[in-house]
């Protein structure tokens, strides 16, 4: 697979339940989802790679037991840019604060 900009250790995953291609960074466990491979790809590169952006991991890991509350924001924000290695993040689902990675 090639490579997506900094994200070096690419995988397509298939489909999701959307039938969306799901197009992953094992180094920074990133995830992009398009149409095709070569758009998720392209979404994929124009984010950072950063491994180990603590403000990111718990934003991935986020879930109503345990709401992530982003740096310099509220736990109930809908959007988010990670100060740390900018990347962009929306809560898709405020209930149960879970968030998701913009890369498109």
């Amino acid at each position: 697979m090639p490579e997506a900009g900094q994200h070096k250790n690419v995988v397509n995953w298939g489909d999701d339940i959307n039938r969306l291609v799901m197009v992953h960074c094992i180094d920074c466990d990133a995830t992009a989802h398009a149409v095709s491979e070569e758009q998720a790809i392209k979404d994929l590169a124009a984010t950072n790679c950063v491994r180990n952006c603590k403000n990111c991991k718990k934003l991935r890991h986020s879930y109503d037991g345990a709401p992530a509350v982003p740096e310099g924001g509220s736990c109930n924000d809908l959007t988010h840019t990670c100060p740390r290695c900018g990347n962009r993040w929306w809560q898709f689902n405020r209930h149960f604060h879970l968030w998701s990675q913009v890369t498109g």
